[in-house]
């Protein structure tokens, strides 16, 4: 995804469709400890030569294999990123992180792909499989609110044996 000012000269005026596939799995992998796997990402767009800046229109397609939060098992996370880009090449120019420095006459949209990507990914996924998912464990379970207040009812106070005789000690009377 790199590409030099001369090269991109020929499209001024019109705007240069991009469409590649790039594999970032072993970025991601670094920089994100919770991503197990990635596909390929489908890079589409255009590229739009001015005169003194590059405009990068990024489309970003793909997944992410992510744990679930509750059962660790692989979720497949499907992500469409749309982003605009600009680059330029006088530092002054750079106005907000939508705005990059060219690497003298060259662009290089890669970090940018990979930072858009590493910013999509969420912090937990869940699985649509609940049957998989725990819901009771040594001497727990899972218990819905209606559950617990059925519990609840049917269940009579019960009272210490030990403390059951001061249960009739306000109703003594007085002698």
């Amino acid at each position: 995804m790199k590409w030099s000012l001369i090269q991109l000269q020929k499209y001024r005026g019109k705007k240069m469709p991009l469409e590649q596939e790039i594999d970032v799995t072993t970025y991601l992998k670094e920089h994100n400890h919770d991503v197990r796997d990635a596909s390929l990402v489908r890079v589409t767009g255009d590229i739009t030569v001015r005169q003194d800046s590059v405009v990068i229109r990024l489309v970003l397609d793909g997944t992410f294999t992510l744990p679930c939060a509750r059962t660790f098992e692989d979720v497949i996370y499907p992500y469409h990123i749309e982003s605009v880009e600009t680059y330029v090449n006088k530092e002054e120019n750079v106005l907000d992180e939508m705005h990059h420095m060219m690497d003298g006459d060259k662009i290089d949209a890669l970090p940018v792909v990979e930072e858009l990507l590493l910013l999509e990914i969420p912090m937990q996924v869940y699985s649509d499989n609940v049957e998989n998912a725990l819901s009771e464990g040594k001497d727990w379970n899972v218990v819905t609110e209606e559950e617990l207040e059925q519990q609840a009812i049917q269940e009579e106070p019960k009272v210490d044996p030990r403390l059951a005789g001061l249960a009739d000690f306000f109703d003594k009377k007085e002698d």
